[in-house]
């Protein structure tokens, strides 16, 4: 029984700065492996291969079997002994590489001809008779791990079964899955005492039976953190997803490996069982940390339709007197949006999601809309509620002057706030399925000293669902509520609610919809209601196509909504800092719909 598979990969490594005796070897070195290549392909040139009477993965495998050794070509001219040894050959080759298959008792004929000159051609013929069929199929889980229920459960939907033909790729891959649950159950022993496949060729028929012994279940020990010495261990020990004496699980392993992932403390991590020192069934664990350097500064520059051209810088300390504790300090510079903001952030004892922030802020915003200006301090308490999930309570001090149209707002705010959200994807850079929602109230009261009172809810979901044919659709949503008595050009228009641009309702210019005045100025919503829904096909390995229907408004009273809508197409590039996303819009239900280019970096969440 033989399996092939066709393919290969090669990594060229090119040192620098070598001397040059080395740069000669490796100069040597290319040249024998370009003319090895070339053999390969002069063999396959002088000798063809041609087989007949299959189709599909199993000529594949038969073609794989019979690829010409690149020796039997020497120096352009064919080796007749050799031909006639491979001629030989062909048929057991070509058995074995069915036998993968089923099939064992093909019928194989081959002849030799010379359809030109200096080219030699073997024809294989098969006839692949009847393939062989399960009979019997016994899979069982021996030991203490008998009694865990996804063990039974993988060992009953074992993928081969009575009446099926013997597949032995399906069977490998099946019998590796089975033993992969159970370590991942923590089973660090589980063997198979029994694999055994009985074939009648002469009945063609065939009987497994395979037994996996788990034996006794391993526990998490000691944790050893090694290459971050200045991160107080309590610190380090909050990223864990088990304790010592917990249950081994590979599952475990993998989350801790996210979770000082999510960090952005460390350029890697990682996590191994140290079986060799295993005692008792408990296992310790390794964690080899390689921190980023504690001071970073970073700038950039780029550009968004919503924004215009920009200007970043950052500035980061990960490690405050190697307390654990963060400062963050960023300045943002575009042609729409200026502001600067300083963070301090304490982490909690107990969860890495959980932290205390600290916040400054000052910031000025000019839209097609409103003109606003707002310095800010904010203290926040956050919490992990389980994986993925995160809940805050928040107080906010804010002065603000705004301006939007004709009217003018300039109020001091002390806000209190709640914030809760869920993020679950495969994959921050190029997620095929995902949910991520945000729910946040807030509200002031004149109680507090603020210059007006309100309270306001705001939700926002993104659902990404795969489809076959590389296609995936994406919905979004945002809704925003506001409640107050008196009259609502009160609210400090920071707090109103506007809408369009890249991520609301493309073919409109950022923030330029909502409720308008006697001359037609956007002065900003009471409430917000937006919906999208985007088809994406991707094409070839970072690439993609979208077509897309945006539609939503801010608005007063549901009386007076009026629905904004745009539709258009885009491309998708994806990049290892995430997608970029270049979008034409045209706005749908208007008399004179126009047309609005939209650019975006980064995933959308």
């Amino acid at each position: 029984m033989a399996f092939h598979q066709a393919g290969s990969n090669r990594t060229s490594i090119v040192p620098k700065g070598r001397p040059a005796a080395l740069w000669f070897c490796t100069f040597l070195l290319s040249i024998a492996l370009v003319a090895v290549e070339f053999s390969g392909a002069s063999a396959a040139e002088s000798v063809r291969v041609v087989v007949e009477g299959l189709s599909g993965k199993e000529q594949a495998n038969v073609e794989a079997a019979l690829a010409v050794p690149p020796a039997l070509v020497q120096e352009g001219r064919v080796d007749r002994l050799w031909l006639e040894r491979f001629e030989r050959q062909a048929p057991g080759k070509t058995r074995e590489a069915l036998e993968a298959f089923g099939y064992y008792r093909p019928v194989i004929s081959t002849r030799m001809d010379i359809p030109e000159e200096g080219v030699y051609r073997l024809t294989v013929r098969v006839d692949p008779g009847e393939p062989v069929r399960l009979t019997a199929v016994r899979v069982r889980v021996l030991g203490p791990g008998a009694m865990d229920g996804e063990l039974a459960q993988a060992a009953s939907d074992f993928p081969l079964r009575p009446g099926q033909v013997l597949r032995h790729d399906v069977y490998v891959r099946a019998k590796g899955g089975l033993q992969a649950k159970a370590l991942e159950k923590g089973y660090l022993d589980a063997h198979f005492p029994v694999h055994t496949i009985r074939v009648d060729t002469a009945a063609s028929t065939a009987e497994i039976d395979l037994a996996l012994e788990t034996g006794d279940p391993y526990r998490f020990g000691e944790v050893r953190f090694f290459g971050a010495p200045r991160y107080p261990r309590p610190f380090l020990e909050t990223f864990l997803d088990f304790r010592p004496g917990d249950a081994y699980s590979g599952e475990k392993i993998l989350q801790t490996q996210i979770n000082f992932g999510t960090a952005q403390r460390f350029r890697s991590v990682v996590i191994h069982p140290d079986r060799a020192s295993a005692e008792g069934h408990t296992v310790p664990v390794n964690v080899d940390l390689d921190p980023l350097p504690q001071k970073i500064v970073r700038a950039g520059v780029g550009y968004t339709t919503d924004y215009g051209p920009g200007f970043s810088l950052r500035y980061e300390d990960l490690n405050v007197l190697d307390s654990a504790q963060k400062l963050e300090s960023e300045l943002n510079l575009s042609q729409r949006l200026q502001g600067a903001a300083l963070r301090y952030v304490f982490p909690g004892g107990t969860d890495f999601r959980s932290s205390t922030h600290a916040r400054l802020s000052a910031q000025r915003e000019d839209t097609v809309s409103y003109t606003s200006k707002s310095v800010s301090a904010e203290v926040e308490r956050a919490r992990g509620f389980g994986r993925g999930r995160l809940g805050s309570v928040y107080l906010q001090l804010q002065q603000e002057d705004s301006t939007a149209g004709g009217d003018t707002t300039s109020t001091f705010l002390l806000v209190p706030g709640l914030r809760f959200s869920e993020s679950r994807y495969d994959s921050l850079i190029r997620p095929t399925r995902g949910l991520h929602y945000r729910l946040e109230a807030r509200g002031t009261t004149q109680q507090f000293g603020s210059g007006v009172g309100f309270a306001q809810f705001l939700g926002s979901i993104n659902i990404l669902v795969p489809l076959p044919q590389r296609v995936s659709v994406k919905a979004r949503g945002q809704a925003g509520a506001t409640a107050m008595n008196g009259n609502f050009l009160d609210i400090p228009i920071p707090f109103r609610f506007f809408t369009g641009g890249d991520n609301s309702v493309r073919g409109y210019a950022y923030q330029s919809l909502g409720p308008k005045d006697s001359r037609g100025d956007v002065l900003g919503g009471k409430h917000l209601l937006v919906g999208s829904i985007e088809l994406e096909r991707a094409i070839g390995e970072n690439w993609a196509v979208a077509a897309f229907y945006d539609t939503g408004n801010a608005f007063n009273d549901l009386d007076t909504l009026d629905v904004a809508q745009g539709a258009g197409l885009g491309i998708r590039y994806y990049t290892p800092v995430g997608p970029i996303r270049l979008d034409i819009a045209r706005q749908v239900g208007v008399s004179d719909p126009e047309y609005r280019f939209h650019f975006t970096v980064g995933v959308q969440f």
